[in-house]
């Protein structure tokens, strides 16, 4: 903590001398005063405290970082430390007495589960708060992926799906934008490092990039992980298997070098490969209740999710779904109808990658 109750009144540990009765302002039970050469100075309660609402370790890197944070912020208004929410049992690190609604500053440096921040975000709005988290070090350092965009990741103007970070040694806001998702699944971003929020409610633009898939290469990984029984991949070949089918032998009118919203699990390609296999498995004619009904199976067969803790994405797959018809109608395999589409062709499987490699 950096505040403390002495004789009614907060202190802030940057100005407080060492006396023995400093007191929770939350509960009033004793706390310490800690400060040396490395680790700016910070309240903590004693050992074994029954306190309800206590922060995380105060490291170094939390302690100066929330006031690196507070003076970044303040632009956007009155900025406070640790403002006590009593009905969510919870300390914002920085609190902002914006005009239009406050915002709480959630600067994360230790491990938090995705049912602790779904929690908090939950409490926060709750009482008309918006949140807006922050990353230390521990999480700059970490792999892109699901786990860290579900948890954290949020959508703000200019900036699309994105994280936030904060560089303690910098002292800079960095956002990783633009957050997606590649066809062979693979998480991506663009990184902006800002020094003001004025930057910030600008915006950045993507760099635009053709997106690639080297096919081939593809091909080979997943015959590989087929042979090493990949317990991820499993039900998907299990399933393409009830059909006839071979995942490295897959059709190439199935391929695309789209990008998605990073919410498509193991790849928008997987997905459609799925449906390829499914939509000919069996019928002349598909109804819109058919595909939506296989799209949404195969979605959660690659481990599709539509939602993080602060943002949704359910708009993705019925795009998916409306661009995989329209491929298929380019290539002559089906044809629209008014109730649907009508299965003019199949698409040609190869037994497996060794028949692709020959025949492909």
């Amino acid at each position: 903590m950096l505040l403390a109750e002495w004789h009614r009144h907060l202190v802030d540990a940057q100005d407080a001398a060492r006396l023995p009765d400093y007191q929770c302002p939350t509960c009033h039970e004793p706390v310490r005063l800690h400060r040396g050469h490395q680790v700016p100075p910070y309240f903590a309660h004693l050992p074994r405290s029954a306190c309800q609402i206590i922060s995380e370790h105060e490291s170094p890197e939390h302690v100066r970082g929330k006031r690196q944070l507070a003076r970044f912020f303040a632009p956007w208004g009155p900025t406070s430390f640790e403002r006590v929410l009593p009905a969510i049992h919870q300390r914002a690190d920085v609190w902002i007495a914006r005009k239009g609604g406050p915002v709480a500053l959630e600067f994360q440096c230790s491990p938090l589960s995705n049912g602790a921040v779904a929690q908090r975000t939950r409490g926060y709005y709750g009482l008309g708060v918006r949140p807006l988290w922050l990353l230390g070090s521990p999480y700059a350092h970490q792999r892109l992926g699901w786990s860290l965009i579900e948890r954290f990741a949020c959508w703000l103007p200019g900036w699309g799906l994105c994280l936030l970070f904060w560089d303690v040694r910098q002292d800079v806001l960095v956002v990783h934008h633009h957050l997606h998702q590649t066809a062979a699944g693979d998480y991506a971003g663009w990184d902006a490092r800002l020094r003001s929020v004025v930057e910030l409610q600008v915006g950045r633009k993507p760099v635009v990039t053709q997106a690639t898939v080297n096919l081939p290469r593809l091909r080979r990984r997943w015959a590989q992980a087929i042979l090493q029984g990949d317990a991820g991949l499993r039900p998907i070949i299990e399933q393409l298997y009830l059909t006839g089918h071979h995942l490295a032998g897959f059709p190439p009118v199935l391929t695309t070098t789209q990008t998605t919203a990073p919410i498509f699990g193991r790849g928008l390609l997987l997905w459609r490969i799925v449906m390829g296999a499914w939509l000919f498995a069996r019928p002349t004619r598909l109804t819109p209740e058919q595909v939506t009904m296989f799209g949404q199976s195969a979605f959660r067969l690659v481990g599709g999710r539509t939602a993080g803790v602060q943002f949704t994405a359910r708009r993705v797959l019925p795009w998916a779904q409306k661009h995989l018809m329209e491929d298929l109608v380019r290539a002559e395999l089906l044809r629209p109808t008014p109730k649907g589409w009508a299965v003019t062709g199949t698409p040609r499987w190869f037994r497996d990658y060794h028949d692709w490699l020959k025949n492909g």
